[in-house]
């Protein structure tokens, strides 16, 4: 069985310093997800933005994501000193508390990375991320190809906008759609046939 123990306030001190990085606005934890990596006597706390890490007695190696208000509450809840959290596979035990949630047992690499973002990250951050090196496993566990898919479409939006001005001088939305990959280092799935209904649609 993989597990940990370790002191409950080093674990609740881990998830304090992640929610004062986002500056007390407490309704992005509603959706937020907080990943859990443990490895060789190290637990790593994950949400986009921030990382933190503890000292535990450990078991194995796993990696897990869980809802960050939900752990959040869990930890602050529990009364003993000491905190003893089990990973299955489609759940963990926390203390006396089992919660669904998604685990990987590092049976291969796809999803080991942690994903590194800025505290207060941008579309252009989460765009980046998928020629940075991660997996669509990696990207897909820690909840964010909805938060990419999101980004693109706002950039997608604002190459509808220049397309709609900048045609009469015959600039076309792929060209506007190749200097913005350009200038800005990124991949964007949008095609010409994407193009053309975005600016139909106008």
């Amino acid at each position: 069985m993989i597990s940990f123990q370790a002191k409950t306030k080093d674990f609740m001190n881990a998830l304090d310093k992640l929610r004062r990085t986002k500056k007390g606005v407490w309704m992005i934890y509603r959706t937020e997800t907080c990943e859990i990596t443990l490895i060789d006597g190290i637990v790593t706390l994950a949400i986009p933005g921030a990382i933190f890490n503890f000292t535990a007695k450990t078991i194995g190696t796993a990696k897990t994501t869980i809802f960050f208000t939900k752990l959040y509450n869990i930890i602050k809840c529990h009364n003993q000193d000491l905190i003893t959290v089990e990973f299955y596979d489609e759940t963990i035990t926390l203390g006396h508390v089992t919660v669904k949630a998604e685990t990987i047992f590092f049976r291969n690499d796809k999803i080991l990375k942690t994903i590194v973002l800025p505290i207060d990250y941008t579309d252009l951050d989460l765009i980046r991320l998928k020629t940075e090196g991660y997996t669509p496993e990696e990207l897909e566990f820690n909840n964010l190809l909805h938060l990419i898919e999101q980004a693109e479409r706002r950039v997608f939006y604002s190459i509808r906008c220049a397309a709609k001005y900048l045609r009469q001088y015959g600039i076309m939305p792929k060209e506007i759609k190749q200097f913005v990959m350009q200038r800005l280092s990124i991949n964007l799935d949008l095609d010409e046939k994407d193009l053309k209904v975005l600016l139909e649609q106008e």
